[in-house]
């Protein structure tokens, strides 16, 4: 690997370091510049401007998150044990920093910012192959349709877990459980 490439990725892991840490509303190029141990210049030298600074980093960090989920040792499992063993997790230190940024990246999103929005979306494309691959579907569902509907929901508990409405939760999961057992 080139010296340059090298500088690159160095960047790339410090400012998500960063981005993880201290969240998007503070990253300025300044203050990437300042974890990366570079200056505002030379970041702009690596990235043509902070909005393919913030798609590469926050790529970096949705594949450091999926990364940290499949080493989780997640099996194929069914809907309904899915959502609570995600849920869990969620609740790990290692992955609270990911779902915490992730909320604030779609609030961004949601709020003008094209390039953000791209990444978003991209990030979500992600997280639905995740379930495709993780949900086993019993006879007769479909695996896109539960793929889905896995999404929709854990990115549901994400934001009243966010809110700290516990007791909304704990109605969800145990609706989801009674499903089951039906």
């Amino acid at each position: 690997m080139e010296k340059g490439e090298k500088k690159k990725r160095e960047i790339i892991a410090k400012t998500a370091d960063y981005i993880l840490a201290n969240g998007l509303q503070s990253a300025s190029l300044r203050n990437l510049a300042k974890a990366a141990n570079t200056s505002d210049r030379m970041l702009l030298h690596y990235f043509t401007n902070k909005e393919e600074l913030f798609t590469v980093v926050l790529s970096s960090i949705s594949q450091q998150l999926i990364s940290l989920l499949q080493h989780a040792d997640i099996k194929k499992q069914p809907f309904h044990t899915l959502v609570p063993f995600l849920y869990h997790m969620m609740q790990d230190p290692e992955v609270r920093p990911y779902i915490k940024l992730w909320l604030e990246l779609i609030t961004m999103a949601s709020d003008e910012h094209d390039s953000l929005k791209v990444v978003a979306r991209d990030i979500c494309d992600h997280f639905y192959s995740f379930y495709q691959e993780i949900l086993l579907v019993e006879e007769g569902e479909d695996v896109e349709q539960m793929a889905a509907l896995a999404l929709v929901t854990v990115e549901g508990i994400a934001l009243l877990d966010a809110l700290g409405d516990d007791s909304r939760i704990g109605l969800a999961l145990k609706a989801i459980e009674k499903r089951s057992n039906q």
